[in-house]
């Protein structure tokens, strides 16, 4: 069988493999007993993240080209792997006691990491779609995971009822594109482009590239896509939210630069306008949004809308230096954003308000230094991630010309100064009200923040290395 390259999902079978051991330890109960199951998970994301390492930099196509591993591919998937990593070690204080086959959670977990990982190899627009919907359905069950909470079940039926309407959108964009085109496969697509339309862009690939761009900015929670975000990463599981405001963003991101940088880059000038336009209305009213909000779950979800405006900025300027750029942002934005999430886990209070917090930082000062670090970074402060991210995603838009563009980013970097900085005064300037109780036996949480601190630190003063990865990746720019 021609071009079936086992190697260029190896990673995943790994995965597959270890979700589906942990699926069977946890239908007995006497295993699940004795079973740590977020070390085995974390072990899993570790074979998986070495076999990655062994294969990077070593290009090849697979399963009759529908699957590119090139060095995007590998990054995403360091990416990928290390996020997955990171909430298995942050999850099990949280979940324990409040879900009851644990191994059904670390499950789902791989397996949506699986489904990123597809998305991120994909050449053809049918595995792209695969790869999203196996992400995508797991992240479904993982939301309404506490099965007794009402909120956590009303968010997993909201995300899924209005992620399978944008499925079936970007689904029909992608018959218009096969109806035109005659093909799905990213590489044939340029072929047909030049040889059998003679160049010309007939208005119905045009309309389908419309649809799977409005498919895409659905999973990246950019205006008008958004209005899901606040409800669902309120009300799931505050482990689960984490999962998803880092890993299916960065799914959503290469989602978006491997459908039009690599796929469409016939259409990809006749939609930088909208795409800017988007992105500036979603910084504004994310930020806005966020700046009257009391429930800090809620002020992240909104804060996750501004920062996809952020990102969407690299997009609009579409030359090296800024697609780089959006790696290494969402590198940065996933370890400040799991390791804020990871103290609100420890936390473990149920409305996750800003009063609940009062006092907490001075009560536990390891808690509260890392909310501060990471708080930081997401106003984008020096010397953390956050700051040499939007550095590097503004550097990129102005060599572009975008100069309003950047002027209005960095004015929305000041107002978001308020709702993040809001948080820190909460817990260090305000009376302890005895309403936190951080989890016990919280040993991997507190090694997950350690990690995604010192991770945030180290990419905020030595992020040129990293950052020189990144823009070499972008092999298909020129």
């Amino acid at each position: 069988m021609a071009n079936i390259d086992v190697l260029t999902i190896l990673p995943d079978l790994i995965l597959i493999g270890f979700a589906f051991a942990l699926l069977l330890a946890g239908a007995f109960s006497r295993v699940e007993r004795q079973v740590n199951f977020n070390m085995v998970s974390a072990l899993a994301f570790v074979v998986a993240f070495t076999v990655n390492w062994f294969q990077y930099g070593a290009d090849k196509f697979g399963f009759y080209n529908m699957f590119m591993y090139d060095q995007v591919a590998g990054v995403f998937r360091f990416i990928f792997y290390g996020i997955g990593f990171l909430v298995s070690l942050m999850s099990e204080p949280y979940i324990c006691g409040r879900i009851k086959h644990k191994g059904e959670y670390y499950a789902l977990i791989m397996l949506s990491t699986v489904g990123m990982s597809f998305i991120a190899t994909s050449y053809d627009l049918i595995m792209l779609v695969l790869g999203l919907e196996a992400m995508s359905l797991s992240v479904y069950v993982l939301t309404g995971m506490f099965k007794t909470d009402e909120r956590s079940v009303e968010a997993s039926m909201k995300y899924f009822l209005l992620g399978a309407f944008s499925s079936a959108i970007m689904l029909l964009g992608i018959a218009f594109i096969y109806g035109t085109l005659g093909t799905t496969n990213f590489g044939e697509v340029l072929e047909s482009f030049k040889s059998g339309l003679g160049g010309t862009k007939p208005q119905i690939l045009l309309v389908g590239a419309m649809l799977v761009l409005a498919g895409v900015l659905f999973k990246v929670a950019a205006v008008p896509f958004h209005m899901w975000t606040p409800d669902v990463y309120e009300g799931a599981p505050t482990s689960v939210t984490a999962f998803m405001i880092s890993g299916v963003k960065a799914a959503s991101f290469i989602m978006l630069i491997r459908v039009f940088v690599l796929g469409l880059q016939i259409v990809v000038f006749d939609i930088v306008t909208v795409i800017m336009v988007i992105s500036a209305i979603t910084m504004t009213l994310g930020n806005v949004c966020a700046l009257i909000q009391k429930n800090v779950k809620r002020m992240l979800a909104y804060s996750s809308i501004a920062h996809a405006g952020y990102i969407l900025v690299g997009f609009v300027a579409l030359n090296r230096t800024s697609l780089g750029a959006i790696i290494f942002y969402l590198m940065a934005y996933a370890l400040m954003n799991i390791g804020a999430f990871a103290v609100l886990a420890l936390f473990q209070d149920r409305g996750n308000s800003l009063e609940s917090l009062s006092g907490s930082g001075f009560k536990y000062p390891f808690l509260g230094v890392m909310m501060t670090i990471f708080m930081f970074s997401m106003v984008g402060l020096p010397p953390t991630a956050g700051f040499m991210g939007k550095f590097y995603i503004f550097k990129g838009a102005l060599e572009a010309g975008y100069v309003w563009l950047v002027v209005l980013a960095v004015l929305n970097s000041v107002v978001s100064a308020y709702f993040y900085l809001r948080v820190l005064i909460y817990m260090f300037f305000e009376d302890f009200k005895g309403t936190v109780r951080p989890a016990i036996n919280a040993t991997p949480t507190i090694v997950a923040l350690l990690l995604t601190s010192i991770g945030v630190l180290y990419l905020g003063v030595f992020p040129q290395n990293l950052f020189e990865l990144t823009q070499k990746c972008m092999t298909y720019i020129h």
